[in-house]
C-alpha cells in the first residue's frame, strides 16, 4: 500500500466514522462518541470549541501538558 492509498483509505474511514457518529447522535446515543473523544488530546478538544470558550479550560490544558 502506498502512502497515497493509505491516506485515501484513512479519509474514507474518517468519513464513515463521522456518518456513524451523526446517526448515533440522531438517536441520542453519545456514549461511544464520548469514549472516542477521551483519546483525543485536551488541546484538540479545546481548539474545537469557539475561541471565546477556550479560557474556561485553560487550567485543564496546563494540567494535562
Amino acid at each position: 500500500m502506498t502512502n497515497q492509498q493509505a491516506e485515501q483509505q484513512k479519509q474514507e474511514l474518517i468519513e464513515r466514522v463521522v456518518e456513524h457518529i451523526k446517526r448515533d447522535i440522531e438517536y441520542g446515543d453519545v456514549e461511544a462518541v464520548e469514549e472516542l473523544l477521551r483519546f483525543c488530546p485536551t488541546t484538540n478538544l479545546i481548539n474545537y470549541l469557539p475561541e471565546e470558550e477556550w479560557a474556561e479550560f485553560e487550567q485543564l490544558e496546563k494540567f494535562n501538558s
